[in-house]
């Protein structure tokens, strides 16, 4: 059955995870009340090894912007770029409303600053502002992360409740936005949760993750022992370490580069919202002319993110900054499962060049803007949800999470993973699973979203198999004049006429029984067909060929 016609049923309810479950990122959920669409969180995600040479993916979005189904909105929970990054790629495709509060459109609206009347798509809403259709309504509900303004979504519908945690942690004091509140969620309690969909990430942790605000000593404490020019790299949206690190260097008049283009957007939107105070950032072409003893660089690419800046930092190949000996790197943030082998990539590219790299491992640097157990049993005992499906993580992250759940009593459970259509029983709570979809990971190039699979398919053939390309010429009367190969990332160093000698034989013997006419097309599928056929034998690899045949 067609995803479509289970969304349309107006007798039931759905809650379809397109990206965000069984993973960190890219977090897209949709939800269906009776034939009416909710979708909350548009995020990408870091590639993983099977997209070759890509930063970051999205989610499939055709999975809600398919015209057989009646999406309603779209919440954007928090600003950061795992749960908004997404929607500039498929924006001009949205026909429904974004809903999001004033800091989170801050953000967003400077991705769009090109398009024409884009803020007619968004509507700006406070907390607690119930926006209402025909088959569900919700309203945000303030929380604590590591941004302004991050929300749940409490979902009322009319077989029953759904509270979508969103990013939370338990800050009582917050570098950025208001502290944790536990009266916030009275609402919560006063309308019932019948099923609560929760943030994963640190399920498996036990120890309470820190308020935000105990690292300024750390920074303040680097700031002033580190001899050299201090680089700090974080997520480039993690406005409240941005504001820790800023704020530290201000205090000790440094002077401070920022570099990447998504960290100065955050950092200007900061700015803007008078999170920030206003500061000179420095052109990074005047980055030679500063004290190195003096001088902090805010840079993109925690992640070992192929293209970013701090990548190319390290290959010594950016156009403007060139570290040198006794520098220092900062990691103030945490690897992303599947990220290990990049990070590590840029750690020992630092470490040859002789630079001090410290991460949370050395110094206390970082705090997660996630709940760990302990903040989530505290949370839903005061909550009392009456079933849960754990999203925001790894299949050991749910699992975890699920536990925490049934050693609370919350044995109305299931994991969902992403991909997975699960239909809602929000008043017996006996939720289920009753379809599978395969949700595509999609690449970005070049800031537009890649579809076509060939070219995955070329280029990660071409990592483990090599290239050739092999050129003809061929008489009317049927015979050879030149033909050469040229291969590239080709594993072996064979200079003999063999290769060249077994296609050229076998092409002559199949145009001997030719019938008709030789046009170039056929003569390329001749070619290129023996040339497969002939690396197989040899070398028992298949390049990606590329064949150019001329008749004369």
């Amino acid at each position: 059955m067609k995803l479509s016609d289970h969304l349309n049923n107006k007798k039931k309810d759905f809650f379809l995870s397109i990206g965000g479950i069984g993973e960190i990122g890219g977090n897209n959920y949709l939800y269906s009340f009776g034939g009416e669409q909710l979708i909350i969180d548009a995020g990408i995600s870091f590639a993983g090894d099977d997209l070759p040479g890509i930063d970051i993916s999205i989610p499939d979005p055709s999975y809600f912007l398919d015209k057989d189904i009646n999406p309603k909105a779209l919440i954007i929970t928090h600003a950061h770029e795992d749960h908004v990054g997404g929607l500039e790629y498929y924006f001009d495709k949205i026909n429904f409303t974004i809903f999001c509060t004033e800091f989170t459109f801050a953000y967003i609206r400077h991705k769009f600053s090109r398009v024409k009347n884009f803020e007619n798509k968004f509507q700006i809403i406070k907390p607690y502002q119930e926006i209402k259709f025909e088959n569900f309504s919700f309203l945000l509900i303030s929380t604590t992360h590591s941004i302004p303004d991050p929300s749940g979504v409490l979902i009322k519908s009319k077989n029953g409740n759904i509270y979508h945690t969103g990013d939370w942690k338990i800050d009582p004091k917050p570098v950025v936005g208001k502290k944790f509140d536990i009266k916030n969620y009275e609402i919560l309690k006063e309308n019932q949760v019948d099923l609560l969909v929760g943030d994963s990430t640190n399920a498996n942790v036990t120890v309470s993750s820190r308020s935000e605000s105990e690292l300024g000593k750390s920074f303040d404490k680097l700031f002033k022992q580190l001899k050299g020019r201090v680089v700090v790299t974080c997520f480039s949206s993690n406005i409240a370490r941005l504001k820790t690190i800023i704020t530290t260097a201000q205090s000790l008049n440094k002077s401070i580069f920022v570099i990447g283009r998504s960290v100065k957007r955050a950092v200007q939107t900061a700015i803007e919202q008078g999170l920030i105070d206003n500061f000179e950032i420095i052109n990074e072409k005047r980055f030679k002319e500063f004290k190195k003893d003096n001088t902090i660089l805010i840079c993109t690419g925690s992640q070992g993110e192929k293209n970013s800046a701090l990548m190319k930092i390290a290959s010594d190949i950016h156009n403007n900054i060139s570290l040198s000996k006794k520098d220092n790197v900062i990691f103030s943030s945490k690897e992303i499962p599947g990220n290990e082998k990049s990070i590590s990539f840029l750690k020992n590219s630092f470490a040859s060049m002789g630079l001090k790299i410290i991460d949370d491992q050395d110094e206390f640097i970082h705090v997660s803007g996630h709940p760990s157990k302990t903040e989530i049993i505290e949370f839903y005992k005061y909550v009392k949800p009456l079933s849960f499906i754990p999203m925001h993580g790894e299949y050991m992250h749910l699992t975890a999470h699920m536990e925490i759940a049934h050693n609370l009593g919350i044995t109305n459970s299931l994991i969902s993973m992403s991909g997975d259509l699960c239909e809602l029983d929000l008043k017996n709570k006996k939720h289920k699973l009753i379809d599978k979809f395969i949700v595509s990971k999609l690449p970005i190039v070049q800031n537009k979203i890649i579809q076509d699979s060939l070219f995955l398919n070329e280029r990660s053939k071409m990592i483990f198999n090599g290239a050739a390309s092999i050129y003809l010429i061929i008489n009317k009367k049927l015979e050879i004049i030149d033909m050469s190969i040229k291969r590239k990332g080709f594993p072996f160093d064979d200079t003999s006429d063999l290769l060249t000698n077994e296609i050229k034989e076998n092409l002559l013997n199949k145009l001997l029984f030719l019938k008709g006419d030789l046009d170039e097309l056929l003569l390329n599928e001749f070619l290129l067909d023996l040339t497969k056929k002939a690396f197989g034998k040899f070398y028992g690899l298949k390049p990606e060929i590329m064949t150019h045949t001329s008749i004369i």
